[in-house]
């Protein structure tokens, strides 16, 4: 069995005494740690391998997303009277997993010699060498694949951002996860969602559509454009008059979505 083999095996074991446990207990959270630092070690070792494996996903659904949904709902319990103790747990647990695919990103670009654009150099701080932990051999990976775990880590770096309320920087997380692998319809997705939060209409519709419009599309966007357009012709209004540039967008993505929806039901029923 390789070492690769041997780590996921471990983290196998790990993963399901988890399970998809929010829990806060001290055994639940050693046993969180322990995960984060194997699939670390996994991604580091033979990333091709780890992503034949869907160890990135693993990763970030069993360390931090469980906890953060099991978070969030509490947070949202008017009639818990912790609830501003639990907000900042939430917060706490956030900064955490950002440190945690920080520290990740620059341990990738440095044992993978990546030359990211966004990212500075050791260098650039004074330090003579790029260092990183010492796990045995290292496999070299697909530069695809090494761009694909870059992109997945700036999109959970910007969700990250996004459930901090710190909306500037999940746009700029976001935007430099496209840039790296434009061909993929993440990306997009998670701008459309920061674009609906804002209520810029014409962005949303323009990134979701983007988000399926690429080589690979995000599943989810197709979902969540016709969701947002079938919002839209239930919020629709009636004008009279001159319209104004808002008004005239919104009637614009109205039709869009009258159009949209009718031939998808159309499509569905198998008529011409």
């Amino acid at each position: 069995m390789s070492s690769a083999a041997q780590v996921l095996k471990q983290a196998e074991a790990l993963k399901a005494s988890i399970g998809d446990s929010s829990s806060n207990s001290h055994e639940t959270w050693v046993a969180r740690q322990h995960l984060q630092d194997l699939y670390q070690k996994l991604l580091v070792i033979d990333l091709e391998y780890s992503l034949d494996k869907k160890v990135e996903q693993d990763l970030w659904n069993y360390a931090f997303k469980n906890q953060i949904n099991g978070l969030q709902v509490q947070t949202k319990d008017k009639q818990n009277p912790n609830r501003a103790e639990i907000q900042a747990s939430l917060n706490l647990f956030l900064e955490t997993a950002s440190g945690f695919y920080l520290q990740l990103m620059q341990e990738l670009s440095s044992a993978f010699k990546l030359d990211l654009p966004f990212r500075r150099k050791t260098s650039h701080f004074g330090a003579l060498k790029e260092c990183y932990p010492y796990y045995g051999k290292i496999k070299s990976p697909k530069k695809a694949s090494c761009l694909y775990i870059c992109q997945h880590i700036l999109v959970h770096l910007g969700d990250i951002a996004r459930y901090l309320q710190q909306i500037e920087q999940a746009q700029t997380y976001y935007r430099h996860a496209a840039f790296l692998v434009p061909s993929n319809g993440q990306p997009y997705n998670q701008l459309a969602i920061l674009e609906a939060a804002k209520g810029n209409k014409l962005c949303t519709v323009f990134y979701y559509i983007r988000s399926i419009a690429v080589k690979h599309p995000f599943p989810v966007a197709t979902t969540n454009l016709e969701k947002f357009y079938s919002k839209l012709i239930k919020d629709s209004v009636e004008y009279r008059g001159k319209l104004s540039m808002c008004e005239f967008v919104s009637t614009f993505l109205q039709f869009h979505a009258f159009v949209h929806l009718c031939t998808g039901k159309q499509h569905d029923s198998g008529m011409p």
